[in-house]
């Protein structure tokens, strides 16, 4: 039996072709995002911890995760700043909403992170079914030509069965780096994730230790004014 001859194996291992170039230029791409984003992450969160406060503001931050979370802190911090001096009275409430925003930018961090994963789960589930396909299609017609020469003997059965079970091996192939890639990445996109939680909570601390201590010495001022 030649493939050639038969347009569903054709199509069935065209399109395994189409998911093996698929999983890996999603592969590729994941690994060099994964790895830039750990990168800059651990680069941001060095400088900042180290006092570089102006690094918030910088293009930096733009396209680093942990940039990204500590912007929104920010911008929620800034607003609140504003209205504490109005009414100082308020300090918890927004506490939790620079918490929330926080958690809402690690959210659409996590979002990102796992764009592309969807077809790297449902190569790697499919796969074998479309090469399963394809080997029950070209067997069919390999008993039809084998029922056409009238001889069931082992030279006419082997090459023609043979040659359908390769559509299976292949979507096997196809599947097998898709499915552990795809657990790779998610365990490294739920450790980016766990870092950007860590350091949410840490600059979330240092906003309310901030605030404790300035309110403390306002009040000692205000003790020793009196």
């Amino acid at each position: 039996m030649n493939f050639s001859e038969t347009t569903i194996v054709d199509g069935t291992l065209c399109l395994l072709g189409c998911f093996s170039l698929l999983t890996w230029s999603v592969i590729l791409l994941k690994a060099g995002e994964v790895a830039l984003s750990k990168l800059r992450n651990h680069l941001f969160i060095k400088r900042f911890r180290a006092g570089e406060n102006r690094v918030v503001d910088g293009p930096a931050a733009v396209r680093t995760p942990a940039g990204r979370v500590v912007q929104a802190g920010h911008a929620t911090l800034a607003k609140a700043r504003l209205h504490l001096n109005l009414d100082p009275g308020r300090h918890e409430a927004w506490y939790e909403l620079i918490e929330r925003a926080m958690r809402q930018q690690i959210q659409k961090e996590k979002a990102r992170l796992d764009s592309g994963l969807g077809w790297l789960a449902s190569i790697g589930s499919t796969a074998p079914f479309v090469g399963l396909f394809g080997t029950v299609w070209g067997i069919m017609h390999a008993l039809k030509d084998i029922s056409a020469k009238g001889s069931a003997s082992l030279e006419v059965v082997a090459g023609p069965i043979g040659e359908a079970l390769i559509a299976t091996a292949i979507g096997i192939a196809v599947a097998i780096p898709a499915v552990i890639a795809y657990n790779f990445f998610l365990r490294q996109n739920r450790r980016i994730v766990a870092t950007l939680d860590h350091f949410a909570s840490d600059f979330l601390h240092a906003t309310i230790q901030d605030h404790l201590i300035q309110q403390t010495v306002s009040e000692h001022g205000h003790i020793h004014a009196e």
